[in-house]
């Protein structure tokens, strides 16, 4: 992860909003992460060492929820342009996996939400 940037959030600081443009997938290194609805109502955390904000490498990416740091946060932050660059000349197969996967936990993410 040497090449991503490491991006420090402050207690409270949204990573990002609901409804906003994905551009950019997470790596939870340190802290911790709430994901919150667009009422602004924390519904699940993220675990040190995940990933989150999967619609920034999902076709049409629009975020379904936000994110906001609980205490200080640090984030590997990977841009969509800099993911598809390095994808380039990766197996096609490679990126249909990775496609897949990050379908699954956007799905996933979607299940934790409350009804």
């Amino acid at each position: 992860m040497a090449d991503f940037y490491k991006v420090v959030y402050q207690d409270g600081e949204h990573i990002f909003e609901a409804g906003a443009n994905a551009g950019n997938l997470y790596i939870l290194m340190d802290g911790c992460v709430e994901l919150v609805g667009s009422d602004g109502k924390a519904f699940a955390e993220v675990p040190r060492g995940q990933s989150f904000g999967e619609q920034a490498f999902l076709r049409g990416g629009i975020r379904g929820a936000g994110a906001r740091a609980k205490g200080v946060t640090t984030c590997a932050k990977i841009a969509a342009e800099d993911a598809a660059a390095m994808l380039a000349n990766a197996s096609p197969l490679l990126v249909h996996i990775l496609e897949a996967l990050l379908m699954q936990q956007n799905m996933n993410n979607a299940l934790r939400r409350p009804l």
